[in-house]
């Protein structure tokens, strides 16, 4: 990376600056870390996107080895800790908070530090996902019945087959959505893991000047949840069934004219969809019920496509179409 050392003492008008290296050395520092990137850090290993962002999230692996390319070692200081275990300062929930600070040297000489913090009060450790558990078998596979007054334990997604009424109390008082998390404390050392990572990153993109490449502070995101933007709208495909589906008979009694109805996303009603994209619909629709773990709510939108798919597809067969 150059191995001048001469100083270059820049006049300014309010005074003067150093520089520790000439500016054909900054200029193959510039180059080597362009082509480290490029050629040494992947994305999704070392990097990754976030939705609406302008530039990437360097990631802990990014990040060291960024460090390791400038021979930097880092050290990690408590700046602050709170453990409140049984949650006694925090009107009864545990609590748990981390600053820690990130220090980058070379050998003896300190090239940058940051400071980086997370919380158990953080959405994401704060809280889970509550779903309806099966009160015989445990499993997370109780659904809303489409056809009967009751609620069922599905099979397909590892339930055991057990059927419950609608207003069966043990179904209908378990919460549902975002609810607190009882295990917060088998989370600490993630907590304090990933105030850690936020350092690091943080100075390694100050000491290791960066920022024109990466994003920072954002870096643990993209271990969170969120929907990825839609990508650009692909042509559609042209769609070739070289041999009729067998097409089972529809789970409600729902008439042709219903059927023909329905529309999709773009507003287009299936009695104007050709039979051969019907049939691929339905077997699109067909793997997404029995690969996917879905709401009540979404699986009932589905399975009315479904029933409109197969009353039309039968109709057309029964007419000659």
């Amino acid at each position: 990376m150059g191995n001048e050392q001469t100083a270059i003492v820049v006049e300014a008008r309010q005074g003067s600056f150093i520089s520790p290296a000439s500016l054909d050395t900054a200029r193959d520092r510039y180059r080597v870390v362009s082509e480290f990137i490029k050629s040494i850090l992947r994305e999704s290993v070392d990097y990754g996107k976030v939705p609406g962002g302008d530039k990437p999230c360097l990631l802990k692996p990014g990040a060291e080895k960024m460090a390791s390319l400038f021979g930097l070692s880092p050290t990690f200081q408590d700046v602050q800790v709170i453990e409140d275990w049984t949650g006694k300062d925090h009107d009864g929930e545990p609590f748990f908070y981390y600053r820690i600070r990130c220090t980058l040297h070379l050998g003896e000489r300190l090239i940058g530090s940051a400071d980086g913090s997370c919380n158990s009060w953080e959405k994401k450790y704060r809280y889970r996902k509550g779903d309806r558990l099966c009160p015989k078998c445990g499993a997370a596979a109780i659904y809303r019945s489409k056809n009967k007054p009751e609620w069922y334990c599905w099979s397909k997604k590892g339930g055991c087959g057990a059927t419950f009424h609608i207003n069966d109390k043990a179904i209908t008082d378990q919460e549902v959505g975002l609810v607190k998390n009882p295990d917060v404390a088998d989370q600490v050392n993630t907590i304090l893991k990933m105030a850690e990572k936020r350092a690091l990153v943080a100075a390694v993109l100050i000491a290791t000047n960066t920022s024109d490449y990466f994003t920072q502070d954002i870096e643990d995101y993209i271990e969170a949840d969120y929907t990825p933007a839609p990508p650009p709208p692909a042509p559609a495909p042209t769609i070739t069934v070289t041999e009729p589906i067998d097409v089972p008979e529809p789970t409600s009694a729902m008439s042709y004219e219903t059927a023909c109805a329905v529309t999709n996303r773009d507003g287009e009603r299936y009695g104007d969809i050709p039979t051969d994209k019907l049939s691929f619909m339905l077997r699109s629709i067909d793997k997404r019920i029995r690969e996917n773990h879905l709401e009540a709510d979404e699986l009932d939108s589905l399975q009315n496509k479904r029933d409109a798919i197969i009353v039309i597809i039968r109709h057309r067969r029964e007419v000659g179409e």
